[in-house]
């Protein structure tokens, strides 16, 4: 069940990803960041009030706890400043890559209050089918850019991060009250990101016939992927948790450009099919070892 839910988890951020970004489009991307908050905190405490749930910040929490929505500007910053230096699909992959090394990490550790986790459920034909695919999708940087190829791979680091962060404090004091802190807290941030930075928007939001209403909307899809990754999180390794999601994610991106009269990327198709074929592999062969610590063999 919870596999199913971090892919229709990454399905989801598919669809949240192309409406932020047609907003972006609009006006500018560190203002788009703002907006996209100001309509996630307003959506998560419109629910909390018709849900009559009580909102509280919980006593003794660290203060570490209440950073997932900082972290998560973090991503949007790196990715930004990544983006005019190496192609799209490598900022996916390079980010992919950095979440399985840190997830394998943390499974393995126990790092930020984690459960440790054996690497029983991995098989190597898995990991490197996954991993291919991972490669199948980089491309040569040019000659300035393998500084962002770092910077690309700290985006990766700081999805997990934040995925971590928002999980611990949600524990303490509940999944909407926790994605409603995610975005209050991330929402200065941005505001201070939108004030200091100029952009060139593409259009003006409000002009006759450029308003597309859904595209606003996409503080909406954050607050629920933010509550499901808060109920996904303790139940899955973080591993498992960044495989399924990316194929999730990676799906249905490819089905919004077919349907929306795009070309299906080959290249991307081609690394979905063994990212999940790495999946596959990897739960066959941990059902397998499952039935046989059962019978005893």
């Amino acid at each position: 069940m919870y596999h199913f839910l971090a892919f229709l988890c990454g399905a989801i951020l598919a669809v949240m990803i192309q409406w932020n970004g047609g907003l972006s489009a609009q006006v500018g991307v560190y203002h788009a960041a703002l907006y996209i908050h100001i309509v996630g905190a307003v959506f998560a405490a419109l629910v909390l009030v018709v849900k009559r749930k009580p909102f509280a910040l919980a006593g003794r929490v660290p203060l570490w706890m209440y950073l997932g929505g900082a972290i998560g500007v973090l991503t949007t910053l790196f990715n930004n400043l990544a983006f005019s230096h190496i192609s799209l699909t490598s900022i996916v992959a390079l980010g992919l890559f950095a979440q399985l090394v840190f997830s394998w990490l943390i499974d393995s550790f126990g790092w930020f209050g984690m459960e440790r986790r054996g690497q029983k459920d991995l098989s190597i034909l898995g990991t490197l089918l996954s991993v291919a695919g991972i490669a199948l999708m980089l491309e040569n940087p040019t000659s300035d850019g393998w500084g962002f190829v770092l910077i690309s791979l700290g985006a990766g680091i700081t999805v997990v991060l934040s995925r971590i962060v928002n999980a611990h404090l949600s524990q303490r004091i509940g999944t909407l009250q926790g994605a409603l802190v995610n975005h209050l807290v991330g929402l200065p941030f941005c505001l201070l990101l939108a004030l200091a930075i100029t952009e060139a928007s593409a259009s003006q939001p409000f002009i006759s016939g450029s308003f597309r209403l859904w595209i606003w909307c996409g503080g909406i899809l954050g607050v629920v992927t933010v509550a499901m990754c808060n109920v996904i999180v303790p139940k899955l390794p973080a591993y498992q948790l960044s495989l399924f999601m990316f194929c999730g994610q990676l799906f249905c991106g490819m089905m919004l450009d077919v349907f929306g009269g795009g070309m299906l990327n080959k290249r991307e198709f081609g690394a979905g099919i063994l990212v999940a074929a790495g999946i596959a592999v990897s739960q066959v062969a941990k059902i397998c070892r499952e039935r046989k610590h059962c019978t005893g063999i």
